[in-house]
């Protein structure tokens, strides 16, 4: 999906059974309304509970509707094979960067919106960003600790202001050393303040100079894995557990994520 649009992006799961794939959704914030992706897993069933990402874009994919908020990040890596995706994935879209109280009840906005309507496990909500959308994961993630179960920012500016507020929360950083936007001493700094504070925050930087390095994270990480077996709570999930007396069971194996 190398240099697709988000256009290109909302279309790879036009073959998806309704009411999954790639679904533009409305919501009001603030007395004004806005446009928002969800990504829902083309096996999705509501009986079972699925992981999810809030993915926050950077400033290239600002905007007010339309498909750019797709163009970069996760959405290009959820095209290439949307059948395999095992995460109910949130899309806000920002007239900027995720800076401000406002931003920061879109964001939430949209991730109440998500788990009101699908099947999400209130435990396994990941925030993830690109860019200014790294920034937005430090600020946005220090002001909710309580409802996420991982940070994972890419290529994002530092805040060591809040680096002590999501000590909590596990972090996987990653950057490239390269990067002509926004250098790695910022994951670097960021990583380093956490840990120093006790945290635990681990950091991955790749050779060269793509800043929107998510399709590498997914390639040469195990991050997938990764954010599917992190849990807001302390308790052990068991992966796929059988529908008794009414629960629900589990969906996204704690295994490899592309198995078959």
């Amino acid at each position: 999906m190398a240099g697709c649009t988000g256009l290109d992006v909302a279309r790879s799961t036009a073959h998806a059974k309704v009411k999954t794939g790639f679904v533009e959704r409305r919501i009001v914030v603030d007395g004004a309304a806005h446009s928002i992706w969800v990504f829902i897993p083309t096996n999705y069933d509501p009986k079972n509970l699925y992981p999810a990402i809030l993915f926050l874009h950077g400033l290239f994919e600002e905007g007010n509707g339309g498909t750019n908020v797709l163009s970069a990040g996760l959405g290009p890596v959820i095209a290439r094979n949307p059948d395999k995706w095992p995460f109910v994935t949130i899309f806000p879209q920002s007239d900027g960067d995720w800076k401000g109280d406002k931003r920061d009840r879109l964001a939430m906005a949209a991730l109440d919106d998500a788990q009101k309507h699908y099947a999400i496990h209130p435990d396994r909500v990941i925030l993830a960003g690109l860019s200014f959308g790294g920034l937005g994961v430090w600020d946005i993630g220090s002001q909710h600790t309580d409802r996420f179960a991982a940070l994972v920012p890419v290529s994002g500016p530092a805040d060591v202001e809040v680096a002590n507020k999501v000590m909590g929360l596990p972090v996987w950083a990653f950057a490239s050393k390269d990067d002509p936007f926004v250098p790695a001493a910022n994951s670097e700094a960021m990583c380093q303040t956490i840990q120093t504070h006790g945290g635990r925050a681990q950091l991955t930087e790749f050779d060269g100079n793509q800043h929107d390095c998510w399709v590498m994270a997914v390639d040469k990480s195990s991050v997938v894995d990764w954010m599917l077996n992190q849990m807001r709570n302390s308790y052990q999930v068991t992966a796929k557990s059988n529908s008794v007396g009414g629960k629900v069971q589990l969906s996204g194996k704690l295994k490899a994520w592309d198995e078959p």
